[in-house]
């Protein structure tokens, strides 16, 4: 007996996922198409108001809605499809929603819900019911009172034709989330670094290429002569090899980045660039953050003379958020050693533990950048 599959003959068709109409792919563009509907009617409707609804029949029809139900045809995924858009009419019955924009979804799911194709020779899945919040509810039978009275008798027609079709579905109050699924959209789509790159040509991240990218005055290939090859990105979760493969490889070019780029200090005191007294480091990190230590310096001043504006509490305060800081940075060095870590504590006097210790006894953390840390005060 063969174990080898036979061959079909028939083509497998391509389905929509009913993940698709609970995502942002689906959820967004769709308010959006429901805003656009919404505002050309107001619009058209300032310089027409003798007809409103053949109007907004004729503003559906030229967007496209009527095609809207041919946008899919299998019947687990046409549910959540049909569905989804019911509610998205819905969730425009809302307090800070004006009473024509209301209108407008009532005609829309007016319209939607009673031109499904319920007697097409191809039978279509359809929806009997559409629910509904009560808060909701509740304002969508006021409707015909908030509008104008010319539009009052559209509402008033449009909603009787809803219930006594017995469309409604009543749920408890949209604070409780009772629909399904709670929220829209809910999955987000968010593009990888890849997509971003093919949809607007760049990218807002540094890629191992740029590490490798030669400085002013240097040569444009790594040790040994060999030049950056940028592997292409595989789809799927990486393994662990290489994950460990690509840290290595990160590392290893921000180690070249820096052997090829001397400080400008040692280039200001005349240094060839090379030897044990050259500066390692970009040119950027010689130079003084001038910008954040003047807001820094600042907002402590703010701090400390409202601390001494309370007089004893004040102090008291600032006094026990030094050692909270001490204590805390402690158990971090105290966590590390049991896990074989380098340690706070094993670096000598110039290490951050010995700092804030000296600095905690002496002037606080916050006087820090004028010393307080220092062995040699």
């Amino acid at each position: 007996m063969s174990l080898v599959p036979s061959p079909s003959a028939v083509r497998g068709d391509l389905t929509l996922q009913p993940t698709y109409f609970t995502s942002s792919l689906f959820v967004i563009p769709f308010r959006a198409d429901i805003e656009q509907l919404t505002n050309t009617f107001i619009k058209e409707y300032m310089t027409d108001v003798t007809q409103p609804f053949a109007l907004f029949k004729r503003i559906w029809q030229d967007q496209g809605w009527t095609w809207m139900h041919l946008k899919v045809f299998d019947a687990r995924t046409r549910h959540v499809y049909l569905t989804v858009a019911s509610r998205l009419f819905i969730e425009r019955f809302a307090q800070h929603i004006e009473p024509i924009r209301k209108l407008v979804a009532l005609f829309g799911l007016y319209t939607f819900y009673f031109t499904q194709p319920l007697g097409s020779r191809i039978p279509l899945y359809s929806i009997r019911h559409v629910d509904i919040a009560i808060d909701q509810y509740g304002l969508l039978l006021e409707l015909p009172k908030a509008v104008s009275p010319m539009l009052a008798p559209y509402a008033s027609q449009v909603l009787s034709a809803l219930q006594n079709a017995f469309v409604f579905y009543v749920l408890p109050v949209s604070r409780l989330e009772p629909y399904n699924p709670r929220v829209l959209p809910r999955e987000v789509y968010v593009e990888d670094e890849e997509e971003t790159v093919q949809r607007t040509g760049s990218t807002c991240f540094p890629t191992e290429s740029e590490l490798d990218m030669p400085v002013p005055g240097s040569s444009g290939t790594q040790e040994g002569g060999m030049a950056a090859v940028k592997v292409p990105k595989k789809k799927g979760r990486p393994s662990k090899q290489t994950i460990a493969k690509r840290t290595k490889d990160a590392v290893a070019g921000l180690d070249r980045w820096l052997e090829r780029t001397d400080s400008v200090v040692g280039r200001a005191a005349g240094g060839s660039g090379t030897g044990p007294s050259r500066a390692r480091g970009h040119a950027l990190l010689s130079h003084a953050p001038t910008v954040s230590r003047a807001n820094y310096r600042a907002q402590k001043t703010q701090v400390l003379g409202a601390l001494t504006e309370q007089g004893g509490e004040g102090m008291e305060a600032l006094e026990r958020a030094n050692m909270a800081v001490l204590g805390r940075l402690k158990k971090i060095d105290a966590m590390a050693a049991e896990k074989g870590l380098e340690v706070g504590g094993e670096g000598g006097e110039l290490t951050g533990l010995g700092r804030v210790e000296r600095a905690a006894s002496r002037g606080g953390i916050l006087s820090l950048m004028e010393g307080a840390g220092s062995s040699r005060v």
